[in-house]
């Protein structure tokens, strides 16, 4: 756990998030941080913080945003859900969005979020946007 958290600081480190490229942050090296046989997702705040969250599931995940908002109120820098830069999860082998991730990308969107919600597939080692790009 905390090399994945050494590893999640220098890669933020070595990657500016502001001022970089869409194609920079999709083509970037994702697959480092999902070393683990189940889901999770990665928040990433603006100033590059992250937060880690998993429900030790290897094919779902479930966070509810009210207890997400309630976790990034009580942090020393308390944040809000416009504060999240890069939303990130991973999926074991369908590189397609589900409607479950659909359904919490509508629900975040409502509340503030502004940045890019990612999906990053093992069976294809590649990173998908949202919005419809994929490397």
């Amino acid at each position: 756990m905390r090399t994945r958290i050494v590893i999640l600081g220098l890669i933020l480190l070595l990657m500016p998030l502001f001022g970089t490229e869409k194609e920079d942050i999709i083509n970037h090296n994702w697959h480092e941080l999902f070393t683990e046989p189940c889901e999770i997702v990665y928040f990433i705040m603006k100033d590059s913080t992250p937060f880690r969250c998993s429900s030790g599931r290897e094919k779902s995940i479930h966070v509810p945003i009210d207890e997400l908002e309630k976790r990034l109120k009580n942090e020393k820098e308390a944040y809000e859900i416009k504060d999240i830069t890069i939303i990130i999860h991973n999926h074991r082998t369908k590189r397609k969005f589900l409607e479950a991730d659909w359904k919490f990308y509508r629900d975040i969107k409502r509340r503030g979020f502004n940045g890019r919600f990612l999906l990053y597939c093992h069976r294809t080692n590649k990173t998908y946007d949202i919005e419809g790009k994929a490397r």
